[in-house]
């Protein structure tokens, strides 16, 4: 299950995932909402927030979103999740392989903020409207 998180603005969009990616959430919530950020802005940053993680089985929807054309945009993924995860990614290093000129950084639950934070760094903020 995946669902864009309430937080998202602007060029960041984050979702929270339960580690299996179906196709109806790459086709109907992952890619439209990527693609509609992109529509005004040259490069989007992506959190993904792993939450009730029991087991990783990427399969075909995560193979495809890293051969989908607009992963060229992508600049930076944060990924959150407890100390399960950590081990998982540790085990799973192809995992991001194929995410050229994408920095991608792992954060523990307790850095949820952080990584937002680290995720907006270097964006240019509009001025605020007088």
């Amino acid at each position: 299950m995946l669902d864009r998180m309430k937080e998202s603005t602007g060029s960041i969009v984050g979702f929270r995932f339960d580690g299996k990616l179906s196709e109806s959430d790459y086709a109907t919530i992952l890619l439209p909402e990527l693609e509609r950020a992109m529509k005004d802005h040259k490069n989007v940053r992506i959190l993904l927030k792993i939450e009730n993680f029991r087991s990783w089985r990427p399969g075909e929807p995560w193979d495809a979103f890293k051969r989908w054309p607009g992963i060229e945009r992508v600049d930076r993924i944060a990924v959150v999740g407890g100390e399960r995860w950590r081990e998982w990614m540790n085990h799973l290093p192809g995992l991001f392989v194929g995410f050229f000129a994408i920095d991608v950084r792992y954060f523990p639950e307790s850095r949820l903020r952080d990584a937002w934070g680290w995720l907006r760094e270097g964006l240019l903020v509009p001025p605020q409207a007088a």
